[in-house]
């Protein structure tokens, strides 16, 4: 019954958005629906941290530990976001400027998004979760789009284009891997069942795994933000509205690499984990090594936080890569850290853009003075995004850090320290200039906005993420444990051959 609760209330929300109701009556069911979602995902998770895995469906939908991570993230994320959307369009287009048609497209659109990533992440079928992320890039594409100006509209396209090239290599990965199981004698009707392969992995061809891995992993790492094919990201990011980046970094960036951990895990059991590691350090640290320049020199606070979760998920591949129980344990926390502090800082830079009127670094000054509430969120969320303690964000990366040393990737950790205080660096000269800097001349003659923040329903979406962060990094609840470790389990069973 939660599964399919989990399936209708994206479905049953979107259809009541197109009631006859006044914005209140839209906005009061989005976040009514997202709530429902979010308790029935942490009733899924706590049932599969006491019971064991759960299918349904005839084995067409499979939930495990790692299944129910990906729930948790989604449905949190989900919430936040409609929280936030409460009050960010009346601030940032005004009610006049704002048809409530405009809104009911949004809040569908935004639900059908949620339906193809909770498909994703529940089904036990490759071909359902390719069919599910590429109809994800069809909805998200109007949601980038959605201020319909020239600049969202070419960073729509840039994003349509680079992800439509992903999901054609990925399939083309899928295909491979079906016709590897073909060519062992396999059920020709379970040949793209994620537990089918589990159990026949050792009979696939390596060489052709190997073809296949290649090409999902480039693929669906477009969709996540791994380079080379990243560049959709920052333009998509810094154009669309707040709730929908929120949900593209934290959620959708995720399920992607759920995918790659899913063809990962067969891929190991056929041939080892060498060739997967390889790979998945490769393009995490490249992803990192690109992200970090662009991080020092960046002059608009969105595309900041592109190039961030650029360098975010290049740090979660090379937790995968790794492989150590202790380093994927800390790319899964790291996955949940990253969602959470997104969420923060996004909602945070629309609120900051749309009272400076701008979008530009240095048109950001002195905004605890200017705006105290977002102001004082802009400079903590940025600490805790650069990675200091004793937020959670922190933690996940020492645990990275300890679980490489432990695998004996001595090298590869000096680099990744290196990387990552060049990123700590630029994040909190940034952050700590557009918070706590100097007021400059253009603004302290222009600014007309009160300073006094009201603290609105959008506030929210901004102190739980705040508080979850402070809360993860000192202490972890027993059923949140269970599931990382369950999950890294699952992820590490093929390592040792």
């Amino acid at each position: 019954m939660a599964i399919i609760l989990v399936y209708m209330l994206p479905v049953v929300t979107a259809l009541l958005s197109w009631l006859p109701l006044n914005r209140k009556g839209l906005r009061l069911i989005q976040v009514s629906g997202m709530l429902l979602l979010f308790g029935t995902s942490g009733l899924l998770a706590y049932h599969l941290t006491q019971q064991g895995p759960l299918s349904a469906f005839k084995h067409w939908v499979y939930l495990d530990a790692l299944s129910g991570i990906m729930l948790l993230i989604i449905s949190l994320i989900a919430l936040f976001s409609s929280l936030y959307a409460y009050d960010y369009f009346d601030q940032k287009m005004g009610l006049t400027q704002q048809p409530i048609r405009k809104l009911k497209i949004y809040y569908s659109l935004t639900n059908l998004f949620l339906l193809t990533m909770l498909v994703m992440v529940t089904t036990n079928n490759l071909g359902i979760f390719w069919i599910a992320i590429e109809s994800s890039t069809l909805f998200t594409a109007f949601l980038v789009g959605y201020y319909n100006m020239k600049e969202p509209i070419e960073a729509a396209w840039k994003y349509v284009m680079l992800c439509a090239t992903g999901i054609a290599l990925a399939v083309i990965g899928l295909t491979i891997c079906y016709f590897a199981v073909i060519r062992a004698g396999g059920l020709h009707s379970e040949g793209m069942n994620w537990n089918y392969l589990m159990t026949i992995a050792h009979q696939l061809d390596p060489k052709l795994m190997k073809v296949a891995f290649i090409f999902v992993l480039v693929g669906y790492g477009a969709k996540a933000g791994l380079a080379p094919l990243h560049n959709w990201l920052p333009d998509a990011y810094s154009e669309a509205p707040a709730p929908i980046t929120a949900l593209l970094s934290g959620t959708l960036s995720k399920c992607a690499l759920y995918g790659i951990m899913r063809y990962a895990m067969i891929t190991n059991l056929c041939l080892g984990s060498h060739f997967t590691s390889e790979l998945l350090m490769f393009f995490g640290f490249l992803s990192l090594a690109i992200a970090v320049p662009f991080i020092l020199i960046q002059t608009n606070i969105k595309r900041l936080l592109a190039y961030s979760s650029i360098e975010h998920i290049g740090i979660i591949a090379i937790g995968l890569g790794i492989g150590t129980p202790l380093a994927v344990f800390g790319a899964l926390f790291h996955m949940v850290n990253h969602a959470l502090v997104k969420s923060l800082m996004f909602y945070t830079a629309g609120n900051i853009s749309t009272k400076f009127k701008s979008k530009k670094i240095n048109l950001i000054q002195s905004a605890i003075t200017l705006s105290p509430l977002n102001g004082v969120f802009l400079l903590i969320g940025g600490i805790a995004l650069a990675g200091s303690p004793p937020f959670s964000l922190f933690l996940s990366e020492f645990y990275i850090l300890k679980g490489s040393l432990q695998g004996g990737f001595v090298i590869q950790t000096l680099l990744m320290i290196v990387l990552l205080l060049a990123a700590f660096s630029g994040l909190t000269y940034h952050f700590i200039q557009m918070s706590i800097g100097p007021e400059p001349e253009l603004v302290a003659e222009n600014y007309t906005l009160s300073r006094r923040d009201t603290f609105r329903l959008g506030s929210i979406p901004l102190l739980i993420p705040f508080m979850l962060l402070l809360l993860l990094g000192l202490w972890q609840p027993q059923m949140f444990l269970t599931l990382l470790h369950q999950a890294a389990q699952l992820i590490t069973q093929g390592q040792a051959q």
